[in-house]
């Protein structure tokens, strides 16, 4: 069992306990903490649910209702303005502004502990390419140091996450489904990065702003590119 499926199980069966789901989370303690947010989450619901309805509130919540004066009768002019402006919302739907992809890297790296889970250490080949297969990549040539490697959810879409060493500077690396037509810097308070074109969508390169601000992300990022392809298999 692997990370997502048992999110997506614990989201479905909190309280469902397989062998495999188990032995998964005494080994990921993302998932761990992930079903124990799960149970809090719904013994907060249950614990909400308990609350005993005060004696005579019904029937206060009718009286109430019934002094009230009766609304009038919609006109024929209230129902015209109301198809207006929903003529009005339908049309305007595919203008309203999506959030960029650079926002959606942000926000996942902001939100890393909750959001990413995976391996890390010293992360062999054999880790890393099980992590780009995930995504259809796969590798041309060494990433160099990968002291973590992971499958996480991004907006919805399944990205491959590693953390690596170079010259002295620790990079994060995301393989993105999503395609971009050419570079996109970013930066926000706590991060700084590039997104190219990749043959499987687009890779991004992110360093803290602590970081050297003379780097080269555009070498950087076509360096790793080189280094990752589009799965065949």
């Amino acid at each position: 069992m692997n990370c997502l499926e048992f999110r997506i199980l614990k989201l479905a069966e909190p309280y469902r306990a397989s062998e495999e789901a188990v032995l998964h989370a005494s080994e990921c303690p993302g998932c761990s903490s992930f079903k124990q947010e799960i149970h809090e989450l719904d013994d907060s619901l249950r614990t909400a649910f308990s609350v005993k309805v005060p004696e005579g509130l019904a029937a206060k919540v009718l009286l109430n209702q019934s002094l009230k004066d009766n609304p009038r009768r919609p006109t024929r002019r209230y129902w015209l303005s109301l198809a207006a402006s929903f003529l009005v919302a339908i049309t305007m739907m595919p203008f309203l502004p999506m959030q960029s992809l650079d926002a959606e890297i942000i926000t996942h790296l902001d939100h890393e502990v909750h959001q990413v889970h995976g391996k890390s250490g010293d992360i062999g080949s054999g880790e890393v390419r099980n992590v780009l297969l995930a995504v259809s990549g796969e590798t041309n040539g060494s990433l160099g140091t990968v002291t973590y490697a992971s499958k996480c959810l991004m907006n919805g879409q399944l990205v491959a996450h590693f953390v690596v060493e170079n010259g002295g500077e620790t990079y994060t690396l995301m393989l993105i489904p999503e395609k971009i037509d050419s570079p996109l810097p970013f930066q926000s308070e706590r991060w700084q990065g590039l997104v190219i074109p990749h043959s499987v969508g687009s890779l991004a390169i992110i360093a803290t702003r602590q970081a050297e601000s003379s780097l080269d992300f555009l070498r950087l990022a076509e360096q790793y590119s080189q280094s990752i392809n589009h799965s065949t298999i």
